[in-house]
Parts: C-alpha cells; structure tokens; sequence
C-alpha cells in the first residue's frame, strides 16, 4: 500500500514538473513530454487493473525511452537530469517539511 502511494506521489511530482515544461516550443522536449504523459497514463491504468500486465507496460516505456536516448543522446540526458535533479529537490522540501 505504502509503494502505491510513493508511486502515485512520484507521478504526481513528474506531472507538475512536465506542466512547466508546457510552453517550451523545442519539438524534443514535447515528444519527451508527449512520451511521459503516456507513460504515466499507463501506469495509472495499471495500478487500477486495466489493460496489460504493469511488467509489460513498463517494457513499452522502457522501449520508447530507449528509442528516445539513442536518437536524441545529450538532450535526453539534459532532460533526466532536470527532471531527476527537480525530483530530489522536492523530496528534500518533503522531508524538511515533515521534520
């Protein structure tokens, strides 16, 4: 149960952080955006027990980021790095907030 909420937790940071990247006009960036919104509404659908196995979903995702880093090296890295660095930022504000 515990997992299940740092997941959607974990989502729902990923959401707010692809929310500021709205208004970038790079087209890499909108299919990077486009590519995690699916992913995360496939592991919503998951979670719920709709549609495939998560275990295959998230072969799917892993596929299409694959694709993506192989075409697109250095802004994917750019990219995991801001959206990973924005990550532990806001864990860091949690877990301040919470002491």
């Amino acid at each position: 149960m515990q997992r299940e909420r740092r997941l959607k937790n974990l989502m729902n940071d990923v959401e707010e952080l692809l929310d500021e990247l709205r208004t970038e006009t790079n087209p890499e960036i909108q299919e990077l955006r486009r590519r995690i919104e699916d992913a995360i509404g496939d592991t919503k659908r998951a979670i719920a027990g709709q549609g495939p196995s998560a275990a295959a979903r998230i072969g799917q995702y892993a596929s299409s980021v694959d694709g993506y880093i192989t075409g697109y090296p250095r802004l994917a890295f750019i990219t995991g790095a801001v959206i990973f660095g924005s990550i532990g930022y806001l864990t860091g504000m949690a877990r301040r907030a919470t002491q």
